[in-house]
């Protein structure tokens, strides 16, 4: 079914050149440069938002230490956001692909949306970033404020 997770949440923006290599040192994971992919390394990953921005997701009691050593080690013009208190993150089994598909205008089959994809989009009428995992599971990431309706609706579907 599904499981809601307290995970630290980035945003990280500037170029990918001068971000690649500070944030794969600190935060172990490369970050995609292909639209709408994402990476993923161990309990972190890094989805493409942009050109010039990527949400990282990172254990949620590590969040502020790491924002600090990547300010620390990343040089040029660059932002990094916590934006940690307002995001959620659902973990979806891979049955729900019938919900997903019921609450947005995607196709989440696996010819269309391989592993490894994720996209912003539109799910039950409110933004969400939806990412398929290896195991055929789906990461929902929705605005905190959201988080009760998201489970409730969800719910309601399945």
């Amino acid at each position: 079914m599904f499981e809601r997770k307290a995970k630290g949440f980035l945003n990280l923006r500037g170029t990918a050149a001068g971000l690649r290599v500070g944030v794969a040192n600190v935060l172990g994971v490369e970050l995609p440069t292909e639209p709408c992919t994402f990476a993923r390394a161990e309990a972190v990953a890094a989805y493409w938002l942009g050109p010039d921005e990527w949400l990282a997701m990172v254990p949620n009691d590590g969040c502020a230490q790491l924002a600090t050593r990547l300010r620390d080690t990343l040089v040029g013009h660059f932002s990094i956001v916590d934006v940690s208190g307002g995001h959620v993150l659902f973990n979806l089994g891979a049955e729900v692909v019938p919900v997903l598909e019921k609450s947005s205008p995607c196709d989440f089959h696996t010819q269309v949306f391989p592993p490894g994809r994720c996209v912003r989009t539109r799910f039950a009428r409110i933004h969400a970033l939806i990412a398929a995992n290896p195991d055929r599971r789906f990461d929902l990431i929705v605005a905190a404020s959201y988080a009760d309706y998201v489970q409730r609706w969800i719910e309601r579907v399945m």
